[in-house]
């Protein structure tokens, strides 16, 4: 009995290494993202999440907490990308949600707008009237559930372009609201999903038509 509380013992403080050692790596390599993108790094952000609970999952579950977070502005775009962990359920059926945090900051007000790989549930509720916004590419709509209640503010931004530039990029669940953009996962970023991620925000505002910005008032920070 007594070797087994020992072996039992040994487990959890070998698993405590482990994690304290993983988590001075992640920090180190983001610390070497944030350098190479020209970025800030804050291991402890103070609850960066809190600006932040308009988009899914950051307003749900307790126990919230945010780390590892990267700032800064790079051309026309404010950057924060951060881990983010809360807790849901109780008991037996807790369980911590550990997820990724990407939001850019755009010069350019967005209509409140939700881009989400399309479920089998969604394909079920679209049958008994419960539809999504459609698009032209029958390609695009069968991808991606899309609702937004500024129709025109829409089809303005998700254009036959951006589509065909949508398309090209992995299956993504995207959220708009006033200035932000933020890609929210499941497991947090590595560093090179990071600059992937970074990259397809990007994209997708350098195809924004100018008639648009116009009309949303782009302001430029040059």
């Amino acid at each position: 009995m007594e070797w087994s509380w020992i072996i039992l013992i040994g487990l959890f403080v070998l698993m405590l290494i482990g994690g304290a050692i993983a988590s001075r790596k992640r920090r180190e390599a983001l610390q070497k993202l944030a350098d190479a993108l020209g970025l800030q790094y804050k291991s402890e952000p103070n609850d960066v999440h809190r600006q932040y609970e308009q988009f899914r999952p950051l307003s749900v579950g307790r126990n919230r907490r945010s780390s590892n977070l990267l700032h800064g502005r790079r051309g026309e775009i404010e950057w924060d990308i951060f881990d983010y962990k809360y807790r849901t359920g109780s008991g037996k059926n807790a369980k911590t949600h550990s997820v990724g945090v990407l939001v850019a900051k755009v010069p350019i007000v967005l209509p409140a707008m939700e881009i989400r790989p399309e479920s089998m549930f969604d394909k079920i509720a679209a049958t008994v009237g419960f539809d999504d916004i459609n698009f032209e590419s029958e390609q695009f709509s069968r991808r991606y559930h899309v609702t937004c209640a500024d129709r025109k503010g829409c089809y303005d931004l998700i254009h036959p372009q951006m589509i065909e530039y949508l398309l090209t990029l992995p299956a993504t669940g995207w959220q708009f609201a006033g200035r932000s953009i933020a890609l929210v996962r499941n497991g947090f970023y590595s560093p090179g999903q990071i600059e992937q991620a970074m990259a397809m925000v990007e994209g997708f505002v350098q195809r924004i038509p100018e008639y648009v910005r116009r009309d949303r008032g782009w302001q430029s920070a040059h």
